[in-house]
C-alpha cells in the first residue's frame, strides 16, 4: 500500500533548543576597594610632589649660582682691568709734567742730550700706559660729550655750536671707561646784534 507523501512523518533533525543561560555574575563587583591601595597611591602622589619641590629648588639654586658665578667673574675682570686706575691716574699728572719739560726744553733750546733724556722717558711711559690699556680721547673737531668733557670756556667761533675747537688738558680712557675727561673750549654762535645790545642794556 502507498502512503501519500503528505502523511508520511517528518524525520528531518530538528535544532536543538537549548535552555538560556542566566549571565554569569561578576564577582568582582562585589569586591570592596582595598584601603592599602588607596593608602599606596596617596603616598606615591605625595612623594611625587616632594619630588617636583625638590626639582624646582635644585633649578633655583642653579640659576642663582650662575647669577653669582657671573658676577664674581665679572668682578675679578674689572678687578683686572680697572684695579690699577689709582696709580695710572697718578701717572697720567707724571705723563703731563714730562710734555710740558718737553716743550718748554725745545722752546728754550736747552741741551739736546737733555732734551733726549726726558723724551725717552716720556715715550716708556706712554708705552707703559698704552699696555695697561689707556688711551686718548680724541676732542678737537668732535662734538662736546659731557662723559668725556669738561667746558672751561664757550668761545664764539664759526663752527658748530658745541663743537670742541682747543684742548686745554688731555683726556684719557682705561679700556673704554673713562680714565680723566679733557677740558676743553667749545665754539658757541656769534651773538646777533640785537642780543648784544640786549646784554649791553643788562649791563
Amino acid at each position: 500500500m502507498i502512503v501519500p507523501e503528505e502523511s508520511k512523518p517528518d524525520l528531518a533533525p530538528r535544532p536543538e533548543v537549548k535552555p538560556a543561560k542566566s549571565p554569569k555574575h561578576d564577582a568582582r563587583r562585589d569586591e570592596k576597594p582595598d584601603p592599602r591601595l588607596a593608602e599606596l597611591e596617596s603616598g606615591l602622589n605625595a612623594e611625587k610632589a616632594k619630588a617636583d619641590d625638590y626639582l624646582r629648588r635644585l633649578q633655583y639654586l642653579q640659576a642663582d649660582f650662575e647669577n653669582y658665578r657671573k658676577r664674581v667673574e665679572k668682578e675679578v675682570e674689572d678687578s683686572r682691568r680697572f684695579g690699577n686706575e689709582r696709580l695710572l691716574s697718578e701717572l697720567l699728572v707724571v705723563n703731563d709734567e714730562l710734555e710740558l719739560a718737553l716743550q718748554r726744553s725745545k722752546e728754550a733750546e736747552q741741551d739736546s742730550v737733555l732734551i733726549e733724556g726726558v723724551d725717552m722717558v716720556h715715550k716708556r711711559l706712554q708705552g707703559l700706559l698704552s699696555k695697561e690699556g689707556v688711551k686718548k680721547i680724541e676732542s678737537v673737531g668732535s662734538k662736546f660729550t659731557p662723559d668725556l668733557h669738561e667746558a672751561a670756556l664757550a668761545i664764539e667761533s664759526d663752527q658748530e655750536e658745541g663743537t670742541v675747537i682747543e684742548e686745554i688738558r688731555i683726556g684719557y680712557l682705561l679700556n673704554g671707561k673713562v680714565l680723566r675727561p679733557s677740558i676743553v673750549k667749545v665754539a658757541e654762535k656769534h651773538a646777533t646784534g640785537e642780543s648784544r645790545a640786549n646784554e649791553g642794556e643788562s649791563e
